[in-house]
């Protein structure tokens, strides 16, 4: 690992946890949208999804276990950084506001 990539990681408050697994997103007007999420943090949710999220966007995420006795993630979400990838691919951070 390089000098500086390990400066940057340190200075993290928060430690990421890589996922790579199918989420959903479920959005105040009832309607449910399929994402990936890509990692989880004490904090907040890095995600990609095809539908094209907006800033400020609140929904209910849910991130279900593949198997075994771990209970699912449900939370309060709000998107605070977007990045468009492609051709309908976006990838979104959020915060955490509130877990369910």
């Amino acid at each position: 690992m390089r000098t500086t990539a390990r400066q940057y990681e340190e200075k993290r408050r928060y430690i990421r946890m890589q996922v790579d697994a199918p989420a959903r997103l479920t959005l105040d007007d009832g309607a449910s949208v399929a994402v990936t999420c890509i990692d989880l943090s004490s904090h907040g949710v890095q995600f990609e999804t095809h539908e094209a999220p907006f800033d400020g966007m609140e929904a209910e995420f849910l991130l279900e276990p593949g198997g075994g006795r771990v209970t699912p993630l449900m939370a309060r979400i709000k998107v605070c950084r977007i990045t468009e990838l492609g051709a309908n691919t976006y990838r979104a951070g959020a915060t955490i506001e509130m877990l369910c």
